[in-house]
C-alpha cells in the first residue's frame, strides 16, 4: 500500500513539474508573441510614416510645379494686358469717357 502511495506521490510531483513547465512555456510564448507584435507594429508605423512622407513630398512637388505654372501664366497675361493697354489706351479712354457721359 505504501508503495502505491509513493508512486502516486511521484506521479503528482511529476504532474506538478509538467504543469509548471507548461505555464512557464506559455509565458515564454506570450512574451515572444508580444515582442513579435510590437516589432510588427513598429515596422508598420515606420513604413506608414515613410509612405506618408513620400506622398507629402510628391504633393509638395506638384504644388510647386502648379504654382510655377500659375506664376508664368499670370506674368504672360499681365505683359499681354500691359501691351494691349499701351497700344489701345486712347481708344479705351474714349470708350470710358463716352460711357460716363451717357449716364
Amino acid at each position: 500500500m505504501e508503495s502505491v502511495i509513493d508512486k502516486l506521490s511521484e506521479i503528482e510531483t511529476a504532474a506538478s513539474r509538467i504543469m509548471e513547465s507548461a505555464v512557464e512555456e506559455t509565458r515564454r510564448q506570450d512574451n515572444a508573441a508580444e515582442e513579435r507584435t510590437s516589432t510588427y507594429d513598429n515596422d508598420t508605423d515606420a513604413q506608414a510614416a515613410r509612405t506618408l512622407e513620400a506622398a507629402k513630398r510628391t504633393l509638395q512637388e506638384q504644388a510647386d510645379q502648379e504654382l510655377e505654372h500659375l506664376k508664368t501664366s499670370t506674368e504672360r497675361s499681365l505683359r499681354h494686358m500691359d501691351a494691349y493697354y499701351k497700344e489701345h489706351k486712347d481708344a479705351l479712354c474714349d470708350k470710358i469717357y463716352h460711357k460716363i457721359i451717357r449716364m
